[in-house]
Order: C-alpha cells, then sequence, then structure tokens
C-alpha cells in the first residue's frame, strides 16, 4: 500500500499545473483612426452664406424692435398731448358756460347802461 501511496503522489506530481491566465477582464477595442472628411467648396460656401443671413435676419429682428420701441414712445407722447387738449377743451366748454350765463349776462349790460325791453323779446320755437 506504501508503493501506491508514492506512485500516486508522482503521478499528481508529473501532471503539469494549469497555468493561470492573467488575460485583462475586459478587453480593448482596437483604436478606429478618425479620418476626417474634408469640406466641399460648396459646403463652406453654403454655410458662410447661411451664417451672413442669419446675421442679417438677427440685425433686421433688433432694429425692428428698436423702430417699434421709439414709435411706441411717440404714440405715448401723441396720447398724452391728446388727453392734455381734450381737459384744455372742458375747461374752456365750462368756462363759455359760466360767461355766457343769463344772470352774468344782465349783470355786464346793467354795468354798460343797458336795459332790457321785455316787449322787444319774441319766442321763436319750431
Amino acid at each position: 500500500m506504501k508503493k501506491m501511496a508514492q506512485s500516486t503522489a508522482r503521478q499528481l506530481e508529473a501532471i503539469p499545473k494549469k497555468q493561470e491566465q492573467t488575460a485583462p477582464i475586459h478587453k480593448t477595442l482596437p483604436k478606429v483612426r478618425s479620418t476626417r472628411v474634408p469640406f466641399s467648396g460648396f459646403e463652406i460656401m453654403s454655410a458662410a452664406l447661411l451664417s451672413l443671413l442669419f446675421m442679417g435676419m438677427m440685425i433686421l429682428v433688433i432694429s425692428s424692435k428698436v423702430n417699434l420701441s421709439s414709435t411706441q414712445y411717440e404714440l405715448q407722447n401723441v396720447n398724452q398731448k391728446i388727453v392734455e387738449i381734450q381737459n384744455d377743451n372742458v375747461n374752456t366748454k365750462q368756462e363759455v358756460s359760466e360767461l355766457s350765463n343769463k344772470s352774468r349776462l344782465m349783470k355786464v349790460a346793467q354795468d354798460a347802461g343797458l336795459t332790457m325791453n321785455d316787449n322787444s323779446i319774441r319766442n321763436v320755437s319750431k
């Protein structure tokens, strides 16, 4: 039996041990060289024209906003002047009404030495 144990041990020693693999867990992908595609003359020209058009549109929008703001300011000033003139008209109408009051006219006539003749007054109606 002893012989058998020795032979088994030798057999185990004779079997080569598996080598552990030291390969990385994550595989690295091969680097892809990026090749730059050159732009054609048409593409460059169209990009330049589109950018010029875009800039022109931005300038147009900004200038129209400025014009709109100045026009609104002028409109506000005109509306303010209209309100002032309307107030002046109302005040003037009130003043005319006060000055043409019958009692006031009678007083002015008496101060001037005028008298009223009731016989010469006629009432006209339609």
